[in-house]
């Protein structure tokens, strides 16, 4: 704790990010429809919108921009507002947090990646003048809500956000889709440990409570059952749903879970971008069927979480 802070306001603050970070780490929204490529396709009424940004084409958003993108290593940086100096700080930092999800995997084949076509970095749009307060990924995009009048890099809030949305990017980029081929818990707590993690599901009465709130849902709130975005229970708080996938990814890569490695999820990447059906690619990977994994996945989850204080 800072000294001279206040514990209370300090105890405020922590419990305002946490919130805020649960709020925001959706990463990328439910499936995208495939644009449509014809001389009707879905984009005919946005003739006025610059054609350049991934976006347009590749989300729901079809955001204009101020015209002057700031180029960076691994990213152009776009925003309908945000003058120079802060896309270029918005620049920098992304690059450092890709580098950093690209260390976590070991990667060093980017010349392996599909961009989006007429693409070869990734889009980053800055939105600073719309209602939404969101972060999200698409096929070589990331979306980033800043309504404060700078962007603080060494902000928790956004060293997980980024890292988060990079994570579903990487796997964008290498499986080089419209839409990711993973389960959703599987995409989600692979971008949820990408990202830093969230940790609200510490021991085992954490997980008794979570089980015991859910138990009248469809699923038992039982995490690998979660498929699809319809997957979720109607009316389901479906952040909360992501501490419980962060367990899961843990476990599989944890040598005190079923030690699978990162390599295992790249592979797994690799073998969805050619073709594989994920609940084919997974078993290949990591060594037991999705079936299986569902059937024990709370008895795993008990035996890896320690005793409640």
């Amino acid at each position: 704790m800072a000294p001279n802070v206040n514990k209370d306001h300090y105890c405020l603050l922590v419990l305002v990010t946490v919130i805020l970070l649960c709020l925001l780490a959706c990463g990328e929204d439910p499936p995208f429809e495939e644009p449509d490529t014809t001389e009707k396709g879905a984009r005919a009424d946005t003739s006025d919108i610059p054609e350049t940004g991934a976006w347009v084409t590749y989300s729901p958003y079809k955001w204009p921009h101020d015209g002057s993108p700031c180029v960076s290593e691994y990213c152009i940086v776009y925003s309908d507002s945000a003058h120079y100096e802060l896309k270029k700080k918005c620049g920098h930092f992304a690059d450092a947090r890709f580098l950093e999800v690209l260390e976590w995997f070991g990667f060093d084949r980017q010349a392996d990646f599909l961009y989006p076509p007429g693409h070869s970095k990734i889009d980053v749009y800055l939105e600073r003048t719309r209602e939404e307060n969101m972060a999200a990924a698409y096929w070589g995009v990331v979306i980033m809500s800043l309504n404060a009048p700078d962007l603080d890099t060494n902000s928790r809030v956004y060293h997980y956000l980024f890292g988060h949305e990079l994570t579903h990017v990487f796997e964008f980029l290498i499986e080089g889709r419209v839409n990711l081929g993973t389960d959703v818990w599987f995409r989600e707590g692979i971008a949820i440990c990408g990202g830093g993690g969230i940790n609200r599901i510490r021991d085992r009465s954490d997980l008794e409570e979570w089980i015991l709130k859910n138990s009248g849902a469809p699923n038992k709130g039982n995490p690998v059952s979660i498929h699809r975005w319809e997957d979720f229970p109607e009316g389901s708080d479906i952040t909360g749903y992501y501490t419980v996938f962060e367990i899961v990814m843990r476990i599989l890569l944890d040598p005190a879970g079923t030690n699978r490695s990162l390599q295992d999820v790249v592979n797994l990447f690799y073998d969805v971008r050619e073709g594989t059906p994920f609940e084919d690619a997974f078993p290949d990977n990591f060594g037991l069927s999705l079936a299986e994994l569902e059937d024990c996945i709370f008895d795993l989850m008990m035996d890896y979480l320690p005793e409640s204080e």
